[in-house]
């Protein structure tokens, strides 16, 4: 069992849901063994490559190794030209532009290279859908060797040797290399041994391609992984220098989001041939000089993507794509380079199969990228209008494209219609879940025992938590306009939520919340923590929000809100002793549709509070304060009578003097002055300026015919049921003030 393998509970439960069941599997799963790689001569065509490769090196042949400008296929040139150079070759490079050659095979490129005295042409990372370009070069004296792992079109290349790990009828026993590992695969074959030396550029191209990180390629980013940190090649290790990062500290993520992104951006803004000049260089200044230019480039390209992005983004949502089940958005003038990073983000925002193009005002020729979810296919989807392109290649997360721009409209309707019962059928796919976890949980040694799971990614995934901590606090929007968050949980535990900046208010206010997360490290101004990266919140957030205590604290109205008052006397006495976090205004003056709200004091009426909750924007806040004295209930009769009695022993009494017979009578001032109103209101005294006389002989009334005494009553009734009142049945009664 696997538990011989000593494993902590929760890394041994998370083993065995990945099918590691017993010691030996987890001994073999977490040690990488190169002798564990399969037979490169398995792969379809093998023999035919290495045979005719050999032949050109050994006639002195002039090789030409035609790449791609993405990662895998900076990587697999990469590979391919060291394995060549190895034993005794001197191959040209030829990385094409995307601007202007486009992705995978090209005619015009093709004949050019064959013009300039190339005999042999091998592909790395394409090819597999070059027919008719790779006829037209066996055709004219140029041999092609393809070596591809994309998506196989209906029509296969006549070639010298196809290698490809799913070719029909083969026996491969992993389909799943990326094209880096195919180029290993082959340079295997061709030096009889694996090309150690290589296994980093391997591991670049699995991970950067999304790959299944299984089988082979498993060992290919363990090793090279481990490589990278312990002794990186020139350019990598300045590629990281020029992004501030520790060789060290290298995993997969720091290859996802810092060192594929900068190579990447070198093909999508412009010629990705510095990357194998990067890749292949053993002089540091060089290296030194062509990471910072590519660091510089990929600013660029993150300036560029946000611009376009946000207006792709508020596209997305109009009306009609609304209704559509896949989105094409088009525009003149986009830069070509980051369409598939555009698409990825609508695709994050929308959950809809994505194409982006940029469409040539003077050619009518649209060209872009597709990025799709796991339900949809996204090569298989435009397979269905093959007719309305002139090229598109992929797979089935992602695809590339060209066609006329009178075509759009027509592609937009095929895909979106494949694409709408997949859709129905499939909705949004659900986070998979590892378990459940507490706070207590996250740890230094939980964080080490996952990270033996390690390296994640397709295929092998970071496992994801839940958790509903007990306190969510410091909410705070980060990022360019506020588009991400950062928060604690349980007072500790620091977290990030990226794309999720919106929901700040909501999260604040928020009674209870549930996490999704992967458990990870941030490393900030020298120190590292463990911290969360939320991938989804649950809000069980109340419409109204019970804040209510006996007593108010500076704490409790440091908030960032705004705090309305119902009393002015109240509000005064409150804003002079604390300092709140943000304005304060008379319920009177809110204005219509306010949000994050704060009751502060207690309403006169149910007509004031039924005012003041339907114009603020839910979720509210109440606080509902009072002081005792405050609450003081309505003078009984005896004292009425006793203030009544004062008065006609004091005739013309100045009411600037009500403290002083407040005092006399044993009363509250607030009690006196209740009394004078109903007295006035009863006609029982008449007040001239500021003169109170007692009328004689006034009309009989009772108490309660003054409206003030009335008004009085009501509202202390009002304020015990709002200050003891259920929280449920307050919050029902509150909303039927909306209805």
């Amino acid at each position: 069992m696997v538990n011989d393998a000593q494993l902590p509970p929760l890394v041994a439960k998370l083993a065995v849901a990945r099918g590691i069941d017993s010691a030996a599997k987890w001994g073999h799963f977490i040690e990488p063994h190169l002798e564990d790689l399969h037979d490169p001569f398995l792969l379809h065509d093998m023999e035919k490559a290495v045979t005719r490769i050999m032949t050109a090196v050994e006639s002195g042949e002039q090789i030409t190794i035609y790449g791609d400008y993405d990662v895998d296929g900076l990587t697999s040139t990469t590979i391919m030209k060291e394995a060549l150079e190895s034993i005794g070759a001197e191959p040209s490079v030829y990385i094409p532009n995307r601007f202007t050659d486009g992705y995978g095979p090209n005619r015009d490129v093709y004949e050019r290279l064959q013009q300039s005295g190339t005999t042999l042409l091998i592909t790395v990372d394409n090819g597999v859908s070059g027919h008719d370009e790779i006829a037209w070069a066996m055709a004219n004296g140029m041999d092609v060797v393809v070596t591809d792992h994309h998506e196989l079109p209906d029509v296969l290349p006549d070639a010298v040797a196809v290698v490809h790990p799913r070719y029909p009828g083969s026996n491969y026993p992993f389909g799943e290399l990326s094209g880096a590992g195919v180029a290993l695969k082959v340079a295997t074959a061709l030096l009889d041994e694996v090309p150690v030396e290589s296994i980093d550029l391997a591991a670049l191209g699995a991970i950067a391609d999304v790959v299944s990180l299984t089988d082979e390629n498993r060992i290919f980013v363990q090793a090279g992984l481990q490589m990278i940190r312990e002794s990186p090649r020139t350019g990598i290790a300045a590629l990281l220098a020029a992004a501030k990062v520790d060789p060290k500290t290298v995993d997969e993520t720091t290859v996802g989001f810092v060192i594929a992104p900068r190579l990447n951006a070198i093909g999508r803004m412009g010629d990705a041939t510095p990357g194998v000049t990067l890749l292949s260089t053993f002089d540091q200044d060089v290296a030194k000089e062509l990471a910072e230019q590519i660091d510089q480039t990929n600013r660029k390209r993150q300036d560029t993507v946000a611009g376009i992005a946000d207006i792709a983004l508020a596209e997305a949502q109009s009306p009609e794509n609304q209704k559509k089940s896949a989105l094409v958005i088009a525009h003149e003038g986009w830069h070509q380079g980051v369409l598939g990073i555009v698409a990825s983000k609508v695709v994050e925002a929308t959950g809809k199969p994505t194409l982006i193009l940029t469409v040539d005002p003077e050619t009518g020729v649209a060209k872009g990228s597709g990025r799709s979810v796991p339900a949809f296919h996204l090569f298989k989807g435009l397979q269905l209008g093959a007719d309305l392109m002139t090229h598109f290649g992929g797979h089935a997360a992602a695809a590339g494209m060209s066609l006329p721009a009178e075509n759009i409209d027509k592609l937009r309707d095929v895909l979106s219609d494949a694409a709408e019962p997949i859709l129905k059928e499939h909705p949004k796919m659900p986070l998979p879940i590892s378990g459940r976890i507490d706070a207590s949980d996250i740890t230094t040694g939980t964080y080490e025992a996952l990270r033996q799971l390690a390296p994640f990614g397709e295929g092998n995934p970071q496992p994801i938590f839940t958790m509903v901590p007990s306190v969510v606090d410091s909410v705070k929007q980060i990022g360019r306009e506020g588009k991400h968050l950062r928060f604690r949980i349980d007072g500790s535990i620091g977290t990030i939520a990226f794309n999720m900046g919106a929901i700040a208010t909501k999260l604040a206010a928020a009674e209870k919340v549930k996490l999704a997360f992967t458990i990870g490290e941030n490393t900030f101004n020298g120190r590292t923590s463990l911290q969360l990266e939320i991938k989804d919140i649950q809000i069980q957030a109340n419409d109204v929000i019970d804040l209510r205590e006996p007593m108010i604290s500076a704490q409790r109205v440091a908030a960032a809100a705004t705090y309305v008052f119902f009393d002015a006397v109240a509000a005064r006495r409150l804003t002079n002793q604390f300092q709140f976090g943000g304005p304060t205004v008379m319920a009177s003056k809110l204005e219509e549709g306010t949000a994050n709200v704060v009751l502060v004091d207690l309403p006169h009426t149910t007509a004031e509070l039924a005012a003041v909750m339907q114009k603020v924007t839910l979720p509210v806040r109440i606080m509902f304060f009072a002081t005792p004295t405050d609450l003081i209930d309505v003078p009984t009769r005896t004292e009425f009578g006793t203030v009544l009695r004062y008065l006609r022993a004091h005739p013309q009494f100045d009411k600037h003097k009500l403290g002083v017979l407040a005092r006399e009578c044993h009363l509250n001032i607030n009690q006196v002055i209740l009394i004078v109103q109903v007295f006035f209101q009863l006609k029982f005294v008449s007040i001239d300026g500021a003169l109170i006389s007692v009328v004689t002989n006034p009309q009989k009334h009772a108490l309660e015919d003054a409206p003030a005494y009335q008004e009085r009553k009501n509202a202390l009734v009002l304020a015990k049921h709002l200050q003891t009142a259920g929280r449920g049945a307050l919050q029902t009664e509150l909303l039927r003030y909306r209805d």
